[in-house]
């Protein structure tokens, strides 16, 4: 699979995987020679190998010269891609859906943001989309606000995305726009890694799906209850099986680590507004049996222990209206 970091990549893997016909080895990145970015979207490769890692799939890079001939970038391609068949691959896919796939690009993207594809817009096109349009979510609003003649999966190369999480992958890859950088008619946005906690506006999948939303508000008011796969599928009216497939491919993750990483958050809560209640008791409010399985699954997630957590939360209690910065984690 021809591999860009991008929406059009990601949804193209999700299409090939379902089909029987084919069988995904691996990525192959088209990057620029000098700088090891990805031509046209300005990523840098570190990314594209967490998402690898996401995806399960080894990637290779296939350095080029974008000020090349053609004829020089076709040599190049034949070069890579002759590496590729002499490890018996017997072909080559690109993410280029439109006019590829024949499909509408409006009902297109609309049904890629239903699914819960979580991506930024890392480069536009000066020509067709103000600058200030790049370093944003790739999401409805977005689509909603280009421009008219803008079409709304870029399919003329008017903007480009990175993708955080798409279905199928196994974890997320948490990014974060940073500075904005302009060349000739091309404006990038610097993309680096963030931790999950730094995004004061984070994708809720939850709040896109019904069944999702009512698995959430039934887990938070059982937390200290005996919850499971099976009880959760009640609630979202599917089977167990169709549940844990539906719940991985939409949230990213297994509801069980869902519900480990759930019940955490409850405890920060508790840990922060009751300074009096013991950690024993904190552990048995949010669904632990084990005091030593709470410190365990606790420490894990937030980097410190309950009491170390609670510490450093009077700590801040006591330094606000303070200009130092926080350093309380937050789940």
């Amino acid at each position: 699979m021809c591999w860009s970091g991008g929406k059009d990549s990601a949804w193209a893997l999700r299409e090939l995987r379902a089909d029987p016909r084919f069988d995904v080895r691996g990525l192959i990145s088209l990057v620029n020679e000098k700088n090891g970015r990805v031509i046209q979207h300005g990523v840098r490769h570190s990314l594209l190998q967490r998402q690898a890692e996401a995806v399960g799939l080894p990637l290779q890079f296939l350095p080029l010269d974008p000020t090349a001939t053609t004829t020089e970038r076709n040599a190049a391609l034949a070069l890579g891609f002759g590496e590729l068949r002499r490890r018996e691959a017997a072909c080559v896919a690109f993410g280029d859906l439109f006019p590829l796939w024949g499909r509408d690009t409006r009902v297109h993207a609309d049904a890629v943001l239903e699914a819960g594809l979580s991506a930024w817009v890392c480069s536009v096109d000066t020509d067709f989309l103000p600058a200030d349009r790049v370093g944003r979510r790739f999401d409805a609003a977005f689509v909603a606000g280009l421009p008219t003649g803008v079409d709304p999966c870029g399919g003329d190369d008017e903007f480009h995305t990175v993708v955080e999480w798409a279905p199928g992958w196994n974890r997320r890859v948490w990014i974060k726009p940073t500075h904005r950088i302009e060349a000739y008619n091309f404006a990038f946005a610097e993309m680096e890694r963030r931790s999950r906690d730094a995004d004061a506006s984070p994708h809720d999948v939850f709040g896109r799906f019904a069944r999702l939303d009512r698995v959430r508000g039934y887990v938070d008011g059982h937390l200290a209850e005996d919850l499971n796969a099976a009880s959760a599928a009640k609630v979202a009216a599917m089977s167990p099986t169709g549940f844990s497939r539906y719940f991985r491919e939409h949230v990213g993750t297994t509801f069980t680590s869902w519900l480990t990483q759930r019940r955490v958050e409850h405890a920060c809560h508790l840990l922060r507004e009751n300074n009096d209640v013991a950690v024993s008791r904190v552990a048995e409010a949010v669904g632990f049996h084990s005091e030593r399985t709470f410190r365990r699954h606790f420490h894990e997630q937030m980097g410190l222990s309950p009491s170390e957590y609670r510490k450093r939360a009077l700590e801040e209690a006591s330094e606000a209206g303070s200009s130092r910065p926080r350093r309380l984690p937050v789940p």
